[in-house]
């Protein structure tokens, strides 16, 4: 299993950037508009705020210098904000050359659930929000993540594809 665990990955300026980018039409999509309804279930909205310009060069930057695999790559990152009850069904990010998630809200309880799920042979492992860590892994890896409780705040994340 090539599940990667990568701690401090983006300096905490960057983060505010990120926080503090305008999150406005054009740069939004969501899972309920715009994700296979096989991925999607009967999950919430899944807000999906894609970077560009000069935030997309800074986040790619940052991350080169903690996966420099993904140097020549092309980068694609949204800014996700996941609403109270969504969740991604299983699925394996077939078609990208390397995934990255990364978490972005300061606190997270256990008790919000939200967590990614993984499947390593027989085994299911689950690894749960924590603030500047990220999951990377080489697809196809089947996973998943669980829905976050109706007293769970925003999930708050980075999704980045590299291919």
């Amino acid at each position: 299993m090539d599940i990667k665990i990568t701690f401090d990955t983006l300096s905490d300026d960057l983060i505010k950037k990120i926080k503090q980018y305008p999150c406005v039409a054009d740069t939004l999509k969501t899972n309920l508009t715009d994700w296979d309804p096989k991925l999607v279930g009967t999950s919430g909205t899944i807000f999906l705020y894609y970077l560009k310009d000069e935030l997309l060069e800074s986040v790619k930057a940052e991350i080169i210098t903690k996966f420099p695999n993904v140097k020549s790559c092309k980068f694609s990152v949204a800014y996700t904000l996941g609403s109270r009850l969504s969740y991604v069904q299983w699925h394996c990010d077939q078609g990208h050359k390397y995934a990255i998630t990364l978490y972005l809200n300061e606190n997270w309880d256990r008790d919000w659930s939200g967590a990614l799920l993984y499947q390593d042979g027989d085994n299911y492992m689950a690894i749960y929000p924590e603030y500047n860590k990220a999951i990377s892994f080489t697809p196809p890896v089947w996973h998943a993540t669980t829905m976050p409780t109706l007293l769970a705040p925003l999930r708050e994340s980075l999704q980045i594809f590299c291919d």
